[in-house]
């Protein structure tokens, strides 16, 4: 009678098996596995290697069984679908084999094996239909033979196959697309341009050559030839997805983000219901904020496809710019439970705006970097040391422009100690041509326009320049080219200021922020070091002041006599809980009004039906009208009497002008870092009481303050006074801390 395995005996032989396998030791891998499956025949690891075992012996049979038996146990196994894909590829079954890899990349997004081999599977499929009997079995061995090379990983071998099929038949398709791919991974791209111009050559009706001879060209920088090359391979074969997706893609890197839409449009007039170019029409139509439009593509989606991992994110997106909230609570609790069991992937600033609980945004962002970045780039730089007389320090942003950061950070930027740093200017976005723009430009010793440059480009230059420290002023925004990091170009790198929050990449070493937006009992949510200023992270450009005058109250919708609540904060961080505490201010203060920014037209209508369910009119609720200019727009703060914070996502540089303009603010802060900034602002101006920790004390507060009048004056007299001596500090004291503190860091490992 056979001794039952105990179960740490089971994962020693087991561990022991896999290392064999590992090790090339295939035989007496062999037979540990058949032991080990005679004690645990439904055993997952020992199924799926003895199927991968005999799959590379050609035993296609067996290894069918086995992993078909894993799968039924085992569904969600991505790696299993992919190893039927390579089995039924094997055997002849190419339709089989597609959807078994598509299957393998609905379960894991991030399989790269499982693309690659999809795209192999997919060109003899489309090359089998084209061709027909006519190709030689000889050379159906060899290109057999090389694409499994190629699946196992064997470039050299797979290369040497394809090249010995090419001398039978010099116009094989597979070979000539094969051995481009082969090329692109040994770095020859030369000659993966050359092999793919031939597979199109001889082959000008299959549309795979067009596809995969474009992303290269987009790859190398040749944009217009990878235009091209779409565009021929989207005549040929008009129902090919990836060609479009890539089309647009492109064409928004090179902002011409009205193309890309026409082109996702018109592709989906022709592939119905493609989650892909749902997604991205979804997406450009954010941009142009016709959010409406935009949530009709992603509820498409999620009837097309229910359990899409990111819809339920964009969705949101779109309710929450429009302030649609009628099925909020549904979308939350969707997303908030997708995160923590890992099925959902959502946008970092858009869950900031739902959610307060640091630990659970470090978790969401950490999906959505899992999804989209690639954290196995070679390093660019590898320790040497550079011997600089000055610290030479580089700052990568879409932004020196016309933009909240671009405001917030110049002035401190001007006032760098240029005996001890040399600054130099990655910028990556459009150039608005304003004098702000115009002050970047002059402001680092060396400005670079690095906007139409690849991601590899601007890491090669950083490390060229040998750049110290490197700090990215983006985060997980619009335009951000974090890729750049990926490649490790410089010693040290950072990020600051445009995102309030972990950026969840390896490849970033600190996060520059203050003690009360990020104190110590929450760092363990943060990939980042944390490196402290003393005061508030945020710096202020103190060269824009508030005009003197503004034009009266009524002249901006106001009641002359009416005590006015303020919150311009974006639309977008409104929640319906948060609205609902305003609406019981102005309940509970009589002759009060609530000032917000002037939204997009489905927002103010959204916003007013919202009033009017809770028994607020729509002349309680007035909507600010855009400026001429930033002084025109602080100068106005002087009519407003309280700002109103949101909560989770708080008012940033809002918060900052109002306090700036000698209104006071209250906030209630949550554990997050978008949910603390607020808080470490009124730390600075000294008024620590009107931070709150949840949602009844910040009613209880604003609502206190506004029914006593001696209290609010007493509050806009401190804050009167503080601006006077202590707050916003100069420009030269903000530059002083943030390079000293950059001085303390040692760049040579």
């Amino acid at each position: 009678m056979k001794t039952k395995i105990s179960p740490k005996v089971f994962q020693e032989k087991l561990t022991q098996a896999i290392g064999l396998q590992n090790a090339g030791q295939v035989d007496t891998a062999h037979q540990m596995f058949l032991d080990l499956l005679k004690s645990d025949p439904k055993n997952s690891a020992v199924l799926y290697s003895l199927g991968a075992i005999e799959s590379s012996k050609k035993n296609f049979e067996p290894a069918h069984d086995y992993i078909k038996k894993l799968l039924g146990l085992s569904p969600k196994f991505a790696l299993g679908h992919l190893a039927m894909s390579i089995i039924e590829f094997n055997t002849g079954k190419y339709e089989e084999a597609v959807n078994s890899a598509k299957k393998a990349i609905s379960i894991d997004p991030k399989l790269d094996a499982a693309k690659a081999h999809l795209e192999t599977v997919e060109v003899v499929l489309k090359t089998h239909t084209t061709n027909g009997q006519g190709t030689s079995p000889e050379v159906v061995a060899l290109t057999s033979k090389g694409i499994t090379l190629q699946n196992s990983g064997d470039n050299v071998g797979a290369r040497e196959a394809m090249i010995n099929a090419l001398a039978l038949d010099s116009e094989n398709f597979i070979a000539l697309y094969t051995l481009g791919i082969i090329s692109i991974a040994l770095g020859q791209n030369d000659a993966a341009v050359d092999y793919f111009s031939k597979a199109i050559e001889f082959h000008p009706k299959i549309a795979q050559g067009y596809h995969a001879k474009g992303k290269l060209l987009t790859d190398l920088g040749r944009y217009n030839e990878a235009l091209a090359c779409y565009n021929e391979g989207a005549k040929v074969d008009p129902t090919h997805p990836g060609i479009y997706i890539n089309i647009a893609a492109l064409l928004q890197f090179l902002n011409r983000h009205k193309e890309a839409l026409t082109t996702l449009h018109e592709a989906s007039e022709i592939i119905p219901d493609h989650v892909m170019l749902l997604e991205g029409q979804g997406i450009l139509l954010t941009q142009f904020k016709e959010f409406k439009l935009a949530a009709n593509m992603f509820q498409r989606i999620l009837e097309v496809e229910p359990h899409s991992p990111k819809a339920n994110s964009q969705l949101m997106l779109c309710r929450t710019h429009d302030c649609d909230w009628g099925d909020y609570d549904e979308i939350k609790s969707r997303i908030e439970h997708g995160i923590q069991d890992g099925s959902r992937i959502c946008a970092p600033l858009t869950f900031m705006g739902i959610s307060g609980d640091v630990k659970l945004v470090k978790k969401a962002t950490q999906g959505y970097v899992n999804e989209k970045f690639n954290f196995n780039n070679p390093p660019l730089w590898n320790g040497e040391q550079y011997k600089h007389p000055k610290k030479r320090v580089a700052f990568i942003s879409a932004d020196f422009r016309i933009h909240p950061v671009g405001y917030l950070f110049i002035s401190m930027l001007e006032k760098a100690n240029r005996q001890e740093f040399e600054l130099v200017g990655i910028s990556i976005g459009i150039n608005d041509q304003s004098d702000l723009w115009r002050r970047y430009r002059c402001a680092f010793d060396q400005y670079l326009d690095c906007q139409t440059k690849t991601n590899i480009e601007i890491a090669r230059i950083l490390r060229a320049l040998e750049v110290d420290i490197v700090i990215d002023l983006s985060g997980h925004t619009e335009g951000e080219r974090l890729d750049v990091l990926s490649h490790r170009p410089c010693p040290v790198q950072m990020t600051y200021l445009g995102f309030p929050g972990t950026l969840c990449l390896p490849f970033v070493d600190y996060l520059i922020t203050d003690p009360r937006t990020v104190p110590p009992e929450y760092r363990e949510s943060f990939s980042e070091k944390i490196l402290e200023l003393d005061h508030c992270y945020l710096p202020r450009d103190n060269s824009v002041k508030p005009n003197a005058k503004a034009l009266p109250k009524t002249e901006y919708g106001l009641p002359a006599d009416a005590f006015v609540f303020c919150s311009f904060n974006h639309n977008f961080k409104i929640t319906p809980s948060i609205f609902g505490r305003w609406m019981q201010l102005l309940k509970n203060v009589p002759n009060s009004v609530l000032w917000l920014m002037k939204l997009t037209k489905e927002a103010q209508a959204n916003l007013l039906k919202a009033a009017q369910a809770q028994g607020i009119g729509e002349d309680r609720i007035v909507f600010a009208s855009r400026v001429p200019s930033l002084e025109d727009h602080l100068a106005r703060y002087q009519h407003a009497d309280l700002f109103l914070d949101t909560h989770p996502y708080n008012g940033h540089t809002t918060v900052g002008d109002s306090l700036l303009c000698g209104v006071p603010v209250v906030t209630q802060r949550g554990s997050s870092f978008a949910s603390r900034v607020a808080g470490s602002l009124l730390f600075d101006v000294g008024m620590m009481d009107n931070v709150t920790d949840d949602e009844e004390a910040y009613y209880q507060r604003a609502l206190f303050l506004a029914q006593n009048p001696e209290q609010l004056a007493n509050s806009k007299k401190h804050l009167y006074d503080v601006l006077q001596t202590a707050w916003p500090r100069s420009d030269e004291d903000q530059s002083k801390e943030f390079f000293e503190t950059l001085k303390k860091i040692d760049v040579r490992h």
